[in-house]
């Protein structure tokens, strides 16, 4: 048996790389993020040196890659907020 065969799904996303993963994630809309961070700890919860989770950074890109500037002066994020709902709130 070859090892690739015996890679179990969450060591195979650990070769994709953070970058990557944030990448594919970002095509979500803001339910799919949130979808995903609840079936996911490796996308819902923040890993070792990171300040949010892969979903809610996905969610954060989106946010500043659509938002307008008149729009992030309406959707101001809230203390405790996640960029999941601000994103949300922008669609």
């Amino acid at each position: 048996r070859n090892k690739r065969a015996r890679l179990q799904p969450s060591a195979a996303l650990d070769v994709l790389g953070n970058d990557l993963l944030v990448r594919c994630a970002s095509y979500l809309d803001a339910d799919g993020l949130a979808q995903l961070g609840r079936t996911s700890a490796r996308f819902g919860i923040p890993q070792a040196g990171q300040q949010r989770s892969l979903a809610n950074e996905a969610a954060r890109q989106r946010f500043r890659q659509s938002a307008t500037d008149e729009e992030r002066r309406c959707l101001p994020k809230h203390d405790g907020e996640s960029d999941i709902g601000l994103y949300r709130a922008l669609e």
